[in-house]
């Protein structure tokens, strides 16, 4: 989520995680296999990317993890493999045909947390790749070192460069689109365009959460109704319904209480750094920035700054839509990503 003002990680769970659980256990129950922590297993055999850039380096260096591919409408994901990369291992997943599109999902949450049918739109037009965040899931971690918002842009660029992408297209959702901000900001020469929904620039530009939002979000005894009621308008019971089934279809990942604090120390850091705000105008990758216009995590107004600050920056508003945009209205949402991408010459 959002890396605005928050009460301490420490007493907090992954927000979506809770969801599924307190929500969809039904789902889940029925989904193919149980949840997984980190630093699997590396054994099986490999199964050839779609994509051809990327399948030298796949084959080559990574794992896949046993019994991690999901049945049913999920199956098209295929396993879970990892990779090294400056570190740690990062567990990922690549699916879809086209060019390269790398998603980056938010806060504590994991690659379980994307839906099948947003996915399953998205491999309709790309060659996908999800992965989860440093100590999340099936990525390992290294807590020698602070997690910030900048130390997981490195570690998604040294991913796109350890599984051979050139020049992909990054989508990221709330502290994602925060994290590939600060790729197009930082490291631009390693994307070719950007899709960020529900993030913002850090430092003191940033437009906070509401402090009610943020005490709710991370309260122990918040629900999982009442984080559905954060994530989507109180009318839209259909996306909200939707969403909780499309938790129980790809297994579920586990997220351990040290990662949840140094996510949380991560985002306030991120309350302080200037170098995203700093650095963004310099860039010259092609931006289009989204979100809900009844976004309670991350107030609207953080897309307005990004897109003044941003040099080559569209915003596009949902209307009756909240920080689940991207899955409230994910027809409209995939149609402009290709659109936009296309436009923006990536192939």
């Amino acid at each position: 989520m959002s890396a605005s003002h928050r009460t301490p990680r420490a007493l907090t769970r992954p927000r979506l995680a809770v969801a599924a659980a307190t929500v969809a256990l039904a789902a889940v129950a029925c989904s193919s296999g149980g949840g997984h922590s980190t630093g699997a297993s590396n054994t099986s055999s490999s199964k050839p990317s779609t994509h051809a850039t990327a399948t030298t380096a796949t084959t080559a260096a990574s794992a896949p993890v046993p019994n991690s591919a999901p049945t049913g409408k999920g199956a098209f994901l295929g396993p879970v493999r990892q990779i090294p990369v400056d570190g740690i291992r990062i567990g990922y997943r690549q699916f879809g045909s086209g060019p390269d599109l790398v998603m980056v999902m938010g806060d504590t949450g994991t690659m379980s947390d994307w839906t099948v049918d947003l996915l399953s739109r998205l491999a309709r037009h790309y060659h996908v790749t999800i992965f989860d965040n440093r100590g999340v899931g099936y990525t390992t971690d290294d807590t020698s070192v602070p997690d910030t918002i900048p130390l997981m842009a490195d570690d998604t660029v040294g991913l796109i460069k350890a599984l051979g992408l050139r020049h992909p297209a990054l989508l990221g959702w709330s502290m994602g689109g925060e994290i590939g901000l600060t790729v197009a900001a930082l490291h631009p020469g390693a994307i070719s365009a950007l899709v960020s929904s529900g993030g913002d620039l850090g430092g003191s530009e940033a437009i906070n959460t509401p402090a009610a939002v943020a005490k709710e979000l991370n309260s122990p005894r918040t629900t999982g109704p009442q984080l559905m009621d954060l994530l989507f308008p109180a009318d839209a019971t259909a996306a909200r319904a939707a969403y909780i089934e499309q938790l129980g279809l790809i297994p579920p990942e586990k997220v351990g209480d040290e990662t949840l604090l140094r996510q949380y120390q991560a985002g306030q850091a991120y309350e302080s750094f200037e170098g995203t705000w700093d650095k963004l105008p310099a860039s010259t990758i092609p931006m289009l920035i989204t979100n809900g216009s009844l976004d309670r995590i991350t107030p609207p107004g953080n897309a307005s700054i990004i897109t003044h600050r941003a040099k080559h920056a569209e915003r596009v508003m949902f209307p009756d839509a909240g920080h689940a945009m991207l899955v409230q209205d994910a027809g409209r949402f995939v149609s402009l990503v290709t659109q936009f991408t296309k436009a923006s010459g990536v192939e």
